[in-house]
């Protein structure tokens, strides 16, 4: 049995409509596949598909005008989970879902690039590219993925419904059919789901039989099941909360094992929307970043993570696939109140006699939200304590769990607001304008803070077309250089999604950042 934290809105690899809430790597990569599979070095290895495309070959040609053509061919004699052929139009309908701008994903990577999908036979996709995109080898990165569908469950319904009644449609909650490692057997909502081994798998059969998917909020009874060997492993999110009671009480108990993967940013992103924002000097970019002078990130680190996050500069980590970006000219944020007062005075903020900012608006007062969670509200608690020492009247805010799967809710907050984010390439790709969330996208866009810069915008659309990868080592460097400047967000710590296994399970280690602990669960034993 493994444990996660957060019951799936939806088991597919990519899901029609966005939600808030924590990522769920194990439900996600149990269930799924994909053309490839990204492995722990971040390495793409083929999965559906007999070969990955390779740049100026036939598989993967350039044209002089930019635009692009990629052919994938697939393994023969794939199949669903419910026995029906996956053939290569099932990529084909794929393409025509989530290119329905009702859904939210026309300007998302990739089909902001794909001109056309086709079918040449039952094993040969095809795909036409309006513009250069890097990523056209694979269609697997996360949240860039172009996933197949099961055409003869879906394509009646997606002919005749409204596009409400289509992302209401069971197949993407109980009866979801995929072709990953293990098929559904049984959902119960608010409880546990479980899977059995899919022997047509197409990389073989997984050497586990069945598993139970056990959702538990509550920490603390996550480690109660754990103690008590009612549960195998615990993983998304499930003891994050609890790393201290593991290493003390857990570990020399049972012999288990921790795995820390570093996958999650945390940061305090700031309200850029007039319309919402309650702070108007917010705007000012002096003042985000004398902001950022007055965050003591070790000492949440402490507090927090009991030292097990990375603390950040940028979006990016060092030992991700863009680490060798971070070497360059950024600018670093360490705690230094008198930073802090130079930019507010440069801002036009004088301290009151009470030591709080005033400017020529008044007081500086603003709010600082965060999610339910006790981890959360503490590390709220620190920021908020350190802001006041330091001269800013920061209000704080929790926002109750059930309210923050509303991702309008999410992206309407009056000031600041600290959550978890991607990392990496995704955390780029989220500060774009196209990225913002507003009512047009259904509150889709990553970008919650609404945040917009031209140049920036130019440097994302840049690296977006850029085939050769040293340039585009060179273009994510300068967008760090612009993104440390401007401050949009306050970079925390790159947080490690943690997966505590017992020793007879055999296999979950370490894994790269654009990758997933369980990217080859299919391969783990069970002694």
């Amino acid at each position: 049995m493994i444990i996660v934290r957060v019951e799936p809105v939806t088991l597919a690899s990519r899901a029609l409509q966005s939600s808030a809430g924590t990522a769920l790597y194990i439900s996600r990569r149990t269930f799924n596949s994909l053309l490839a599979l990204i492995d722990d070095r971040a390495t793409p290895r083929p999965e559906l598909a007999e070969s990955l495309p390779s740049l100026n070959s036939e598989s993967w040609a350039v044209f002089p005008d930019g635009r692009m053509e990629t052919t994938y061919r697939l393994k023969p004699g794939l199949t669903w989970h419910d026995g029906a052929p996956l053939t290569a139009e099932d990529f084909v309908f794929s393409w025509r879902v989530y290119s329905t701008p009702e859904f939210g994903h026309v300007g998302k990577p990739p089909f902001h690039a794909i001109d056309e999908v086709t079918a040449t036979d039952s094993r040969t996709v095809t795909v036409r590219w309006r513009l250069p995109y890097p990523g056209a080898d694979t269609l697997s990165a996360r949240d860039r993925e172009l996933p197949p569908l099961p055409r003869h469950i879906l394509a009646e319904a997606f002919e005749r419904q409204s596009a409400d009644a289509f992302g209401s449609h069971s197949f993407w909650t109980r009866d979801y059919v995929g072709a990953g490692p293990f098929r559904v057997e049984r959902w119960e909502p608010g409880a546990l789901l479980e899977a059995s081994a899919f022997t047509d798998y197409t990389l073989g059969r997984p050497k586990i039989d069945r598993i139970r998917l056990r959702f538990v909020s509550d920490a603390n009874t996550a480690l109660a099941n754990l103690l008590a060997g009612d549960a195998h492993a615990a993983g998304d999110a499930s003891v994050a909360q609890i790393v201290d009671e593991l290493k003390t009480e857990w570990v020399p108990k049972t012999g288990g094992q921790m795995v820390f993967w570093p996958n999650t940013l945390r940061h305090t992103a700031f309200q850029m929307r007039p319309d919402l924002l309650s702070q108007r000097a917010i705007l000012d970019s002096r003042v985000r970043r004398a902001l950022a002078y007055a965050v003591d990130k070790d000492s949440i680190n402490e507090a927090v993570l009991a030292g097990d996050g990375i603390v950040s500069d940028s979006p990016i980590w060092e030992g991700s696939e863009w680490g060798a970006a971070t070497k360059g000219p950024l600018t670093k944020y360490p705690l230094d109140l008198r930073q802090t007062e130079r930019l507010m005075a440069e801002a036009g903020f004088q301290k009151g006699p009470d030591n709080t900012y005033v400017g020529s608006d008044g007081r500086f007062t603003g709010g600082l939200g965060t999610t339910a969670a006790a981890d959360f509200e503490k590390e709220m608690l620190i920021l908020a304590d350190g802001w006041r020492r330091a001269g800013f009247d920061v209000q704080e805010a929790v926002m109750p769990a059930a309210q923050a799967q509303d991702i309008q809710a999410r992206s309407s907050f009056p000031t600041m607001f600290t959550s978890n984010t991607d990392m990496g390439e995704a955390a780029l790709l989220n500060l774009a304008t196209a990225a913002i969330a507003r009512p047009e996208n259904r509150w889709a866009g990553g970008n919650r803070g609404g945040w917009s810069n031209p140049e920036f915008d130019r440097l994302i659309e840049d690296f977006n077309r850029t085939l050769d990868r040293s340039t585009r080592v060179g273009q994510v460097s300068d967008m760090l250089k612009l993104y440390t400047s401007e401050m949009p967000s306050i970079p925390l710590f790159f947080r490690a999604q943690v997966l505590a296994h017992v020793p007879a399970l055999r296999g979950p280690a370490v894994a790269a950042p654009e990758s997933s602990y369980a990217w080859d669960m299919h391969v783990w034993e069970f002694r």
